[in-house]
């Protein structure tokens, strides 16, 4: 039973790196995408980092799934300061 539990723990571990790496690995799909790391600072939201890194044209909502997918969260998981954040870094046309 102890075997059976450090396999499906392995399975678990392994699957979530690959969802990890997929996530990052798509968002780098686009030769044009500038990505970057953010570090959240205190009181940071994801749609306050959306905001300011996505491009002009872009809906906030579509920056703010964007760093949901790219990053592995859920759209109501908690951000923490220190945390780093993998986005697509859209300034340069602002």
């Amino acid at each position: 039973m102890r075997t059976r539990k450090k396999i499906l723990a392995l399975v678990f571990a392994g699957a979530l790196s690959l969802g990890i790496g997929y996530a990052g690995w798509q968002a780098m799909a686009s030769p044009d995408v500038k990505l970057t790391y953010y570090t959240v600072e205190p009181g940071d939201t994801l749609w306050d980092i959306a905001d300011k890194y996505r491009e002009d044209d872009v809906d906030i909502r579509d920056a703010y799934t964007d760093i949901v997918k790219t990053n592995n969260l859920r759209g109501d998981q908690l951000i923490y300061p220190g945390q780093r954040l993998l986005i697509k870094d859209g300034r340069a046309t602002k």
